[in-house]
């Protein structure tokens, strides 16, 4: 299971929607968010390109 989470695309960046999976330490482009920041700061923001290509890798491979 996986999971959107707001945060910055690196340490100082824009805020960007990762993905992550629950439980995990990191989102899937490697970042480790630090803070939790309200879904509600991000609602303009863009999505992670890392995260979401390797999201496309995943969802590919993933047996139904």
């Amino acid at each position: 299971m996986y999971e959107m989470c707001v945060g910055p695309e690196k340490a100082g960046g824009a805020l960007v929607w990762h993905v992550m999976a629950k439980q995990a330490a990191a989102t899937l482009c490697g970042e480790k968010l630090r803070e939790r920041i309200e879904a509600s700061d991000g609602e303009r923001a863009r999505h992670c390109p890392d995260c979401m290509a390797s999201f496309e890798k995943l969802m590919a491979t993933s047996p139904c």
